[in-house]
């Protein structure tokens, strides 16, 4: 008996590794002209806000420039509204929100929702299942703490936030390559000061 449990045991290590082998084959050329791929992705979804009139799609520049010295997409974050909040006021960058969210990449071959790094939740979006995350506002990185200071209670919002607003060119995220262009699925539950 010990000696079959051996084997059983061995061979669903070998299938492990043959399984995680022949998946990283699938992977290669994944990220090729990864920081180009990621801006034509950005570009194209900044300028399909920018000339969106239906208040879906919208722009809006980081919080840590003014207005007038954000001259570039890359100062930019888009909003694809995908549920209105009924809360009137904005968290501030030193408050504390509770928020549902889920990052993913952009789309690519072998993940075509693009690749999921982080979730608050998991299976389905269920509001009436999920736990919120609790973080303060200036804890996330510039683009996320942008569209958390733009939202109301119960919106919920797909966010491309551009590397330059992400994890620039840093690789020390080992989930998150350098460049990439970031989307976030969130809802903004409540907030306190």
């Amino acid at each position: 008996m010990k000696k079959q449990k051996t084997i059983a045991i061995f061979v669903a290590l070998l299938s492990l590794c043959m399984f995680s082998c022949s998946e990283e084959d699938s992977n290669e050329g994944e990220f090729d002209n990864w920081k180009e791929r990621n801006e034509t992705y950005f570009n194209n979804l900044y300028n399909k806000a920018k000339g969106s009139t239906t208040g879906t799609w919208r722009t809006y520049h980081t919080w840590t420039k003014e207005a007038a010295a954000a001259t570039s997409p890359d100062d930019y974050i888009v909003v694809e509204v995908l549920k209105e909040g009924t809360g009137t006021e904005s968290p501030f960058s030193t408050d504390e929100v509770k928020i549902h969210y889920r990052g993913n990449l952009m789309p690519s071959t072998n993940f075509p929702q693009g690749f999921q790094f982080d979730s608050s939740w998991y299976g389905e979006y269920n509001l009436e299942a999920m736990v919120p995350s609790t973080s303060l506002v200036s804890g996330f990185v510039n683009g996320f703490a942008t569209a958390i200071q733009k939202m109301h209670v119960g919106d919920r919002w797909r966010v491309y936030i551009p590397y330059a607003l992400g994890y620039k060119n840093s690789t020390s995220n080992a989930s998150i390559p350098a460049y990439s262009t970031l989307v976030f699925d969130v809802t903004l539950v409540s907030f306190s000061h």
